[in-house]
């Protein structure tokens, strides 16, 4: 199965990069994340278009036969046009992601700095906190979950730095981290990843002025050429990004849900 969208293909390379493993079943990709089994775009199912409503329960079945005992259902579409209605029926979130591209390093806005300074992660504390903050907004009673994927993924995240694959960016107040994100090369092109801010500190620049830090960090690489960004439709990010000099590419979609725990 081919994967176009630079989105879902950049998505496809960094799970690799990460230990998921990846298999192509032809009409579907099964892409499946061992030392994060939680992780649900990780563990998922990826089809090229939508699949007729009378045909969501045969899919249903075959990701039980794939994923027995995850406590979720994922499917990703590169098919963004079709009616996902039957998935709603079914109980599915549905969502669309936009993909969105760079050749240049992106533009430089302001930044009310004050007391605000960015830099790379350079300790392990740096890490810790990232945990902390991606964990920041989950409800109380799955807070503890959460921290426990969000260090399996900041794990992750360290290991490609390590690698020298990617950098993470923060932004700090004092020791404390208010904002964070990542980008990763791979080949080519560069995606940016982990994108995340404090509900403290939006609306000051801080955002922007990681991404084109990132940026510059990723380009200084003579073969990155391109720089991919994705954003759910609708959001606030999207606008960002676009006065940042990044243009739609492509959208895909994703549809979701939760299972109740056994008992």
């Amino acid at each position: 199965m081919h994967v176009e969208s630079p989105g879902l293909a950049t998505d496809l390379a960094l799970l690799e990069l990460q230990g998921s493993i990846i298999r192509d079943r032809g009409d579907h990709l099964v892409i499946r994340t061992p030392d994060n089994p939680t992780f649900w775009w990780g563990n998922f199912l990826l089809l090229e278009r939508a699949v007729p409503a009378a045909e969501i329960p045969g899919w249903i079945e075959r990701f039980e036969q794939e994923f027995p005992g995850a406590h979720h259902q994922t499917f990703g579409f590169t098919d963004s046009v079709s009616d996902y209605s039957g998935w709603r029926e079914q109980g599915f979130d549905v969502e669309c992601d936009v993909a969105l591209t760079a050749a240049k390093v992106p533009t430089w806005m302001p930044l009310d700095e004050g007391e605000i300074s960015i830099r790379h992660f350079a300790e392990r504390r740096d890490w810790r906190q990232a945990a902390e903050l991606g964990a920041s907004d989950a409800p109380i009673g799955e807070l503890e979950a959460r921290l426990v994927f969000e260090e399996r993924r900041a794990a992750a995240q360290k290991a490609l730095v390590d690698d020298g694959r990617g950098a993470w960016f923060g932004a700090f107040v004092g020791e404390r981290l208010v904002a964070k994100l990542g980008i990763v090369r791979l080949g080519t092109r560069a995606r940016y990843q982990d994108v995340v801010t404090h509900h403290g500190y939006r609306r000051r620049g801080i955002a922007a002025r990681l991404v084109r830090v990132a940026g510059e960090w990723a380009l200084t690489d003579p073969d990155v050429r391109e720089l991919v960004i994705v954003a759910a439709e609708g959001g606030p990010a999207i606008s960002l990004y676009e006065r940042l000099g990044f243009e739609e590419s492509s959208r895909h979609i994703g549809v979701e849900r939760a299972l109740a725990p056994e008992t």
